[in-house]
């Protein structure tokens, strides 16, 4: 069976290689043919009607009769469960289905809509809103204690200027790390960067 890959990556820093081995691999398990590949630069807040190579990869695949996507994970996407949500809809209702590597199934079979998929993207866009919200009113718990305490002096100006130029330097990381529960581990596989440099940035949106 003929299927294509679509590959996202939200800066020029960050590495889509290992998303297409990842998925070449899978394809070549279930003797899929992968017979093209869409990769953008783009930020998952676009919707992926408003992108390039996502409409371009919908008009080939039309043409071609493809029935299957393949993604690495479902915020390839999008970062939003409703553009999400609507995003797969969109493509179920041509009869494609997303194979989405995160979930290890298939979002369309049969003619049925999976309705795991849906569950598992609301579940996890959820919880990662709660948890990011949680840490945000933690650390602002805790700056208000520590001024009570006489113990908060705020940050010095140069180390706000760096702090920023490290977090412009690795956005694709921030990103995952503030937007996902994914692990440090599987961070460093996706963005190409070092699990210590992974932890270095978590560091400091705590800090």
């Amino acid at each position: 069976m003929d299927v294509v890959c679509y590959v996202r990556k939200s800066s020029d820093d960050q590495n889509w290689e290992r998303q297409l081995v990842n998925l070449k691999e899978i394809a070549e398990q279930r003797n899929w043919n992968v017979i093209r590949t869409f990769c953008e630069s783009v930020s998952g807040t676009t919707h992926a009607n408003s992108r390039k190579e996502f409409n371009s990869m919908i008009k080939y695949i039309e043409q071609k009769n493809i029935k299957i996507i393949l993604i690495s994970e479902i915020s390839r996407l999008g970062r939003k469960v409703t553009d999400i949500l609507t995003t797969i809809e969109s493509i179920h209702e041509k009869s494609i289905s997303l194979y989405i590597q995160q979930f290890n199934m298939l979002s369309f079979e049969n003619g049925k809509e999976n309705p795991s998929v849906k569950l598992l993207c609301q579940m996890m866009a959820i919880g990662a809103e709660m948890e990011n919200t949680l840490r945000k009113d933690r650390q602002t718990e805790g700056i208000a204690v520590a001024k009570l305490q006489g113990k908060y002096q705020g940050r010095k100006e140069g180390a706000i200027a760096n702090k920023k130029k490290y977090f412009i330097k690795y956005k694709n990381v921030l990103e995952l790390l503030e937007r996902s529960e994914l692990s440090v581990r599987r961070i460093a596989v996706i963005t190409g960067h070092s699990v210590n440099t992974i932890r270095k940035i978590k560091h400091l949106i705590t800090n």
